[in-house]
C-alpha cells in the first residue's frame, strides 16, 4: 500500500541530493496525491 515510499525517497534524497533538506512526510503524501490527481491517467484505477 505504499508503506515504504516515503522510506525510499528519504533514500534516494540521501544520495542523490544530501545538500539540500528533504520533504517532511506530510509534504511527500501532499505532493504524491497532488500529482496523482492533476494526472489521473498515470494510476491503475
Amino acid at each position: 500500500m505504499g508503506d515504504n515510499h516515503y522510506r525510499r525517497y528519504l533514500d534516494h534524497h540521501a544520495r542523490t541530493h544530501a545538500d539540500q533538506v528533504p520533504m517532511t512526510e506530510r509534504e511527500y503524501w501532499r505532493r504524491r496525491h497532488a500529482q496523482a490527481d492533476a494526472e489521473p491517467g498515470a494510476r491503475c484505477c
